[in-house]
């Protein structure tokens, strides 16, 4: 027997203003870039996050429980709304170019194509505990959601999204949890990340680089992904966690519980954190 906890949550949609935003929309250059490269990500991310966790609806442990498959289907009613609205964002960053010339859509297609349905889970599972770790170790202790040189436009889509993906990102860990609870897929998840999807996110942010400095991108690469790399090497804490069978983000997660419910009330959905809970799943044989 296995629990499955998350939080109550919907798909919430504020309007958007994608006119005039500034090329250099935030001051500290290493994070600009890197949070371009979140976003440039984020479609082809999220569609393969969606297949694969879409994958289990018709598996007894999702059938036998109407909740998980209401979770679910929220769950990718979020996910839906995030590739759209960062399409948009790229789009009026002037970044989309980088997107559609990246390997990222064929890397994950080749994913969904080549492994079997846990392993596919299991990266997702991964995933979503990096977009976590990034929430964490990248937008709240740095103070990002508070800096003034942000701009505003751009500020309020990534205060909408992490808002959504820390609701969420108990989802796919959970229901890998009661799947399959073997550190070994983990691992070979964790080798899949590694050798596939983030050598393609560093080609991304060479791109990007490249749009900001055609000239001396590679010698600005070099000050930048050290920078980027030291917040998680501060934080294996965090992103080692995935490991950890026993890990539970909705009981570790309560540092978040105050920033979901500030962000919902400026999103206009005030609702106050609740943490459900599935009582019987029947694991799949």
């Amino acid at each position: 027997m296995s629990t499955i906890k998350s939080i109550d949550f919907v798909s919430k949609l504020p309007e958007f203003d994608f006119n005039n935003i500034p090329a250099m929309w935030c001051e500290p250059r290493h994070l600009r870039v890197f949070w371009d490269a979140v976003s440039i990500i984020t479609p082809e991310a999220e569609k393969y996050i969606m297949r694969s966790v879409r994958a289990y609806l018709n598996d007894p442990i999702v059938k036998q429980n109407p909740w998980l498959e209401q979770l679910i289907e929220e769950f990718n009613a979020q996910e839906r709304q995030h590739t759209l609205i960062h399409t948009n964002l790229n789009k009026a960053m002037g970044i989309y170019e980088i997107e559609t010339r990246s390997r990222l859509q064929e890397t994950m297609q080749q994913l969904t194509k080549n492994l079997s349905k846990i392993e596919n889970l299991a990266i997702t599972a991964a995933m979503e505990h990096l977009f976590f770790s990034v929430i964490k170790l990248t937008f709240i202790d740095t103070g990002f959601y508070k800096d003034e040189s942000v701009d505003e436009k751009v500020k309020r889509v990534f205060l909408w999204h992490w808002c959504e993906e820390l609701e969420h990102h108990s989802v796919s860990i959970n229901l890998l949890q009661a799947i399959d609870s073997s550190w070994q897929t983990r691992v070979k998840a964790a080798q899949k990340m590694l050798t596939k999807f983030l050598p393609v996110c560093v080609e991304i942010i060479m791109d990007i680089e490249k749009f900001y400095a055609p000239k001396h991108y590679r010698m600005h690469a070099a000050a930048d992904i050290p920078k980027m790399m030291g917040y998680f090497r501060k934080g294996l804490g965090v992103t080692g966690k995935y490991f950890d069978t026993s890990y539970d983000v909705i009981d570790a997660g309560e540092w978040s519980w105050a920033y979901i419910e500030q962000w919902r009330s400026e999103l206009g959905f005030a609702a106050p954190v609740q943490i459900i809970e599935s009582g019987n799943i029947k694991l799949a044989m």
